[in-house]
């Protein structure tokens, strides 16, 4: 029987050998860049936006696994949203990656807890990040 962080390590797998929505940002409303010196990653993100709304996310780069799957459901999980709604997922992971287990911080929606695969490695915080706080970035949000 499968347990739920071998389910989760199967999806950010999944994620890192197939990503969702990477490729060219060249015609994205905004584009932002996100780097981690210490192991390499690099990650652009792009919107496409429609009026307040977030049409399409993208993003393109290199890194590790941890870093591509983050962006990759990053990418999936905020298309559709308004800008404001967006910048409140980018914060509450921010919160959940920074709360140490058996917090008040509540979950992140379904869509997002493989993640929780690699919460428990503070260490790889910053891989996870990357993609968001780079989205957050673009997001522009006061």
């Amino acid at each position: 029987m499968l347990n739920a962080t071998t389910l989760y390590q199967g999806v950010l797998k999944d994620h890192f050998r197939y990503p969702r929505n990477c490729g060219d940002l060249s015609d994205a409303d905004v584009v932002r860049r996100g780097t981690n010196p210490r192991c390499g990653d690099d990650v652009e993100v792009g919107i496409y936006y429609d009026g307040e709304m977030l049409r399409q996310v993208r993003f393109r780069g290199r890194g590790c696994s941890v870093c591509i799957a983050s962006a990759s459901l990053m990418s999936e999980a905020v298309a559709g949203k308004s800008r404001r709604a967006a910048h409140q997922l980018a914060q509450e992971m921010k919160q959940w990656f920074s709360s140490g287990e058996g917090s008040q911080v509540p979950d992140p929606p379904e869509s997002l807890r493989a993640l929780s695969a690699v919460r428990g490695y503070p260490a790889r915080r910053r891989c996870v990040l990357l993609a968001w706080e780079a989205l957050d970035d673009a997001l522009g949000v006061a």
